[in-house]
């Protein structure tokens, strides 16, 4: 009957802290898995964001609707001064469209491949020029395939274009 098991309160408590103690570590791994979740849900919806204001602008672009491209984009690069840009349209051949939101959350970049319609206007040096843009022609047009880089930014409002450049 010495023989009993000394059961006190004390070893209880050892016990329970030595079986509770990895779940107290998987706590803080848990919140801090949950905090990684809902930072790339606010990238994911940033993206989301950012392509349909993209969209937006192309659909302006494409339509010619050039004072609402203006007001989306207020600097444009990458194409001569005497070049009017006419269409953008994606390049399936060329590499898949990169969206990259920075660190901060503040701005985003953006590389897509397209191919841009390039309207260039004949010098009217001569009567068939002349005569070409009499009948409303006179235009070269060409299609080329090039890489759109955007820049965004966010604003309080939502995300907007801040510059356009073709490469």
């Amino acid at each position: 009957m010495t023989a009993k098991s000394n059961s006190t309160r004390r070893s209880f408590l050892k016990r329970g802290a030595l079986l509770a103690a990895p779940l107290a570590a998987a706590a803080p791994a848990a919140i801090l898995a949950d905090d990684g979740l809902k930072a790339r849900l606010a990238r994911l919806e940033d993206e989301a964001a950012i392509r349909e204001i993209h969209q937006a602008w192309l659909r302006s672009i494409n339509a010619g609707a050039t004072d609402g491209a203006a007001r989306l984009v207020p600097d444009f690069e990458g194409i001569a001064p005497e070049q009017t840009v006419r269409g953008i349209s994606v390049d399936h051949a060329g590499e898949p469209d990169a969206i990259e939101v920075a660190a901060n959350g503040m701005s985003a970049s953006g590389r897509f491949n397209c191919a841009v319609e390039v309207e260039t206007a004949i010098a009217q040096d001569c009567t068939l020029a002349q005569m070409a843009h009499a009948q409303g022609g006179g235009f070269v047009r060409r299609t080329e395939r090039r890489v759109l880089n955007v820049r965004y930014v966010k604003m309080s409002d939502g995300w907007a274009i801040a510059k356009v450049g073709l490469a």
